[in-house]
């Protein structure tokens, strides 16, 4: 059985996730830094623009 798009927009956001995990950084004065890449807004906004772009697209074929 086929994804839903629903399912297919998840499955991207959780790619978007583990492209984008944390960076460890060194400073000059070799101070490590960890930053996390993405934030929840930015995972939401994946999920909505792969869902509706998947909607779109199954709507045109039709």
């Amino acid at each position: 059985m086929s994804k839903s798009n629903k399912e297919l927009a998840v499955d991207v956001a959780i790619e978007y996730i583990r492209a984008h995990q944390k960076q460890i950084t060194v400073s000059s004065n070799n101070v490590f830094k960890e930053t996390r890449m993405i934030d929840l807004e930015s995972v939401n906004n994946v999920i909505k623009s792969v869902h509706k772009t998947l909607n779109e697209l199954d709507q045109s074929t039709d």
